[in-house]
């Protein structure tokens, strides 16, 4: 059974539902859920941006320009959302989208002056939510749950889900 002594869960209090009790996958799914619902209701009030610009922010925030593929993997999301967003971003005046032939015709998006510095601002903005998130991890604890992630996420890439 999944319990957790903490200030915000009495001792031996279960912190999940029967099926995260019994399976990660569920407890995973609903950690994931929560994670994004309160980022998405954050982000919506603070800056009137979805999950899915705020992803396209922070990446392209690393990097010179991108085109939508390159978006999509980068972000971790489908084109059609990438394409969805790009048009609210660049109405927004956060991104400029240009065209290219030297990339296959391919639509080109970069931040604006504007859009830097909002990235910014969403970089230090999501670094303070994270650290008060993990506020009560030691260092080790935050590397190995990192770890634990990683290993989870790669090794879903193998698994036969038909099977």
């Amino acid at each position: 059974m999944a319990t957790v002594p903490t200030d915000d869960v009495s001792p031996g209090q279960p912190i999940a539902g029967l099926l995260a009790q019994q399976h990660i996958t569920v407890l995973l799914v609903g950690i994931g859920l929560r994670f994004t619902r309160s980022a998405s209701a954050y982000y919506r009030a603070a800056f009137d941006l979805g999950m899915a610009e705020w992803r396209l922010l922070i990446v392209l925030r690393s990097t010179e320009a991108l085109n939508v593929g390159e978006l999509s993997a980068a972000a971790d999301l489908d084109k059609a959302a990438v394409s969805r967003s790009l048009v609210l971003l660049e109405e927004r005046k956060l991104i400029s989208v240009t065209q290219t032939r030297t990339r296959g015709r391919a639509a080109i998006a970069k931040l604006t002056p504007e859009g830097k510095k909002l990235s910014a601002r969403l970089m230090e903005v999501s670094l303070q939510r994270q650290a008060q998130l993990f506020k009560n991890f030691t260092n080790a604890d935050k590397e190995r749950l990192a770890c634990a992630a990683v290993s989870t996420l790669a090794g879903s890439d193998r698994v036969d889900w038909d099977r």
